[in-house]
């Protein structure tokens, strides 16, 4: 058990970057992947390309607090943690670059705020197959993160959820 807790900034900022990267994954994989690009689309990437913007600053904004504040007491599997966190920031800063990128090679931004069109396929660029495939490794490791929690939570009862603002101070 521990009694430790994030700072309420961190906690907000976690929680508003796991909505964000979700929203992502869900409407990039079951919306937009499979939408045609005709004018309705444009909106919706509208909304993707902007909440993608705040989850790739809502992450650097993470690791800013990560370093000004407290660190909490390790806990089993520390090292595993910390290489599962690193690699979950890195893939959506990735995903937020590839999809900038994808956005100015495809002319995407004249389409979206401009009088540009949409490409008739955005798979003829090297940035979405890019974005694509982290896309998928994101789900793999958001999944790993949320059995991990649930695991620590359930299984092992150490309160690491009430870190995070879940759950009573210190667990159990």
């Amino acid at each position: 058990m521990t009694s430790f807790r994030y700072a309420t900034g961190q906690v907000a900022v976690h929680w508003l970057a796991a909505a964000a990267v979700l929203f992502l994954l869900l409407t990039g994989t079951l919306v937009l992947e499979d939408m045609p690009n005709t004018a309705p689309k444009v909106a919706n990437l509208r909304i993707h390309m902007l909440v993608g913007a705040l989850a790739g600053l809502l992450v650097v904004v993470r690791v800013l607090l990560r370093r000004s504040h407290p660190l909490p007491p390790p806990m089993p599997g520390e090292r595993v943690v910390r290489w599962g966190h690193l690699g979950l920031n890195l893939l959506v800063l990735l995903m937020a670059f590839s999809g900038a990128m994808l956005a100015l090679q495809s002319g995407l931004l004249d389409a979206l705020w401009g009088n540009g069109t949409l490409p008739s396929d955005f798979r003829a660029f090297t940035p979405r197959r890019v974005h694509g495939l982290l896309a998928k490794l994101t789900m793999a490791l958001v999944a790993l993160h949320v059995l991990a929690a649930l695991y620590h939570q359930f299984v092992l009862r150490d309160g690491l959820l009430g870190r995070m603002g879940l759950g009573r101070k210190g667990g159990s």
